[in-house]
């Protein structure tokens, strides 16, 4: 009877405990602020048994606070040849940290990473993602991979995002005791801490509590505030193929020798196809402008991110028989292409997306990157090609990988090049605007617009899009209410040093001018509102202009001839470290006249420019928000 009464008690307490270990109300306050989810637990736990033998433990409990949390709490695990999933398990809790749900493999959906292209057809995802009827909630999960690899180490980053707090976080890291390693260490507060044990060298690096972060406008992107550890064993394998290196040129000479050389295998018939294509061309450039079209109309992209993919392009004779690849296919590709004719390339690996991210220049390793570009290295002329854009102009890269460290693959070894960066000159959009009003309320007529740089980036949505698209994209672009689109046309611009696409469009607007017994309001900026930024005093982080950028508006406006100026000409001027703002308007005839430019400089400035740099913005859209008060005549 004892004996029942003890093991009665024993699981209450197992269960009490079980159930308000994650109760909401452990979090302190200070990692409630602010943040979409809170990781409550987690371990990090590699075992490094040999070169072709690496196991990650992963035991993981995140509270999401509110629907912007659930993508945190989502559980992606790729696998392949080289990755296996060796168990998973897990539970939901509730508020009150009383378990609502089991996490079993039955639960993960199974999925090719890139369905139905056969390429990719051994990368799989597995994928849990719980669907929350009520916040908070916290998933924990717990599980092993087994890598049959140790070029690319599982990394740490327990703050990867501002909307995350962190409760407690750990990562070890345990390798034979003989076994050399490189670590790069960033904002870590503590040496981690080294312990040897069974012929092992462990070390554990832990934080605790580590409150979100407010979001602050125009800083650089999350990653440098961000704590992070990465490992690179000194002897490295991957897919049988062993090496060493320590630096970026070592890496990319390794890459070069064992992950690219025997993928250009294209056949004669190709080769002449190629001659064919180019015997008419009088330069190098001319005969690699040819390739590139013949690249974009006969290949397609497949997205999948350089490292879930693995690190090895698909021979070139695939690309060529299924017609589709990924980056590293489509740039190996279009290398094979090029070498047919005598042009040397090289194959790049960049991290790209919109915020800038550089290779980390002091630490080489596999993990940084995630795309491919090439360079061809013409005399005084290097050009860069984007190869899974079927629509970007040849020598243009655009903002998803402009001006960044770049890793260069070469025979000689790795070079670290810097992509192109465009400056805010470049980066213009140009508008000319002839508009009527009818009816004293309602404006009709036609607008060119000349889109160049990355601001050709911003509008190829609508370029590319079928024509009972383009009225939807383009209502999204200008924001006007009821407007609507006729004649829509766009031709692209590739003659020029910035390439770029001219936008001709018939507009009408009914409603957009008020009329007031027998005044009119128009409003005096039709197309182009910049938006202002919060105000803030204590502003922390520099302040951080990605790209800059110049945007001028010519708006004429015939007036009925019954209408009189009451507040015009009018002339406003701004300026400040970052940007400059000039607003005209004058009548000529019957006409208002209107013009206005706007120029944003790129560059990191100290935060103590903020408010200087509000209050600039603030006068743009007011007067961006203006009104033009004209009488009609009785």
């Amino acid at each position: 009877m004892k004996y029942i009464v003890i093991s009665f008690l024993a699981c209450c307490l197992h269960t009490v405990t079980a159930q308000t270990i994650y109760d909401i109300q452990k979090i302190p306050k200070e990692l409630k602020a602010r943040a979409a989810a809170t990781i409550r637990d987690e371990s990090i736990n590699i075992e490094m048994r040999s070169e072709n033998d690496v196991v990650e433990k992963v035991k993981r409990a995140i509270t999401v606070h509110n629907k912007s949390g659930d993508y945190y709490a989502a559980i992606p695990l790729y696998y392949n040849k080289s990755a296996a999933i060796k168990s998973i398990k897990g539970a939901v809790y509730n508020e009150f940290g009383i378990a609502i749900q089991k996490i079993a493999p039955k639960n993960f959906v199974d999925i090719s990473a890139v369905d139905g292209f056969s390429m990719f057809s051994d990368t799989r995802l597995k994928l849990y993602q719980f669907e929350a009827i009520q916040y908070p909630y916290t998933v924990e999960i717990e599980y092993e991979v087994q890598h049959k690899q140790n070029l690319s180490i599982p990394s740490w980053q327990p703050n990867f995002s501002p909307n995350i707090a962190v409760q407690n976080s750990t990562y070890t890291f345990a390798a034979p005791s003989d076994v050399a390693i490189r670590s790069h260490v960033q904002n870590a507060a503590a040496e981690p801490q080294v312990e040897r044990k069974d012929k092992l060298t462990l070390r554990t690096w832990k934080v605790s509590n580590i409150p979100a972060v407010k979001e602050e406008p125009f800083t650089k992107n999350f990653r440098d505030e961000s704590i992070e550890v990465f490992i690179v064993p000194e002897k490295v394998s991957y897919y049988g193929k062993t090496g060493a290196f320590n630096t970026w040129k070592e890496f990319g000479k390794w890459k070069y020798d064992n992950l690219l050389q025997g993928k250009q295998n294209l056949n004669t018939a190709v080769r002449d196809k190629v001659i064919a294509l180019t015997k008419d061309c009088v330069t190098d450039k001319d005969k690699a402008k040819v390739l590139y079209r013949y690249l974009q109309e006969k290949t397609r992209y497949v997205s999948i991110q350089v490292g879930i993919g693995g690190l090895e392009p698909f021979p070139a004779s695939d690309v060529e028989k299924y017609g589709y690849g990924d980056c590293k296919a489509l740039v190996n590709y279009m290398q094979n292409l090029l070498s047919f004719v005598d042009i040397p390339s090289y194959y790049c690996v960049v991290q790209a997306g919109n915020k800038k991210e550089d290779l980390r220049l002091d630490f080489a390793n596999a993990r940084d990157g995630n795309h491919i570009i090439l360079c061809i290295p013409f005399e005084n002329d290097t050009t860069w090609l984007e190869c899974t854009s079927q629509q970007m102009p040849f020598g243009f890269l655009g903002d998803f990988t402009d001006d960044r460290l770049v890793l260069a693959c070469t025979a000689e070894g790795g070079q670290v090049l810097r992509t192109p960066h465009y400056a805010e000159a470049q980066n213009s959009q140009v508008r000319r605007a002839k508009l009527k009003l009818h009816n004293f309320t309602d404006l009709e007529g036609t607008i060119e617009t000349t889109f160049s740089g990355t601001q050709y980036d911003n509008h190829i949505d609508v370029f590319r899009s079928n024509n009972a698209e383009k009225p939807k994209l383009l209502a999204k672009h200008y924001d006007i209410n009821n407007i609507r689109f006729e004649n829509i046309a766009y031709t692209k611009l590739e003659d020029g040093v910035m390439p770029g696409i001219r936008e001709a469009i018939g507009i009408q607007i009914p409603g957009i001018v008020t009329k007031a017994g027998q005044k009119i309001i128009i409003p005096s900026t039709l197309f182009n509102n910049y938006p202002t930024i919060p105000r803030n005093d204590s502003r922390q982080q520099p302040i951080y202009i990605n790209r800059g950028f110049t945007d001028e508006d010519l708006v004429e406006i015939q007036l009925p001839a019954d209408v009189k100026q009451l507040t015009i000409p009018l002339e406003k001027s701004f300026a400040c470290e970052i940007g400059s703002y000039m607003f005209t308007a004058h009548m000529e005839g019957d006409t208002l006249v209107s013009s206005r430019k706007l120029t944003i400089k790129q560059g990191i400035y100290d935060a103590s420019k903020y408010a200087e740099f509000h209050d600039f913005l603030r006068s743009v859209s007011q007067t961006d928000k203006g009104r033009f008060t004209l009488e009609i005549r009785q």
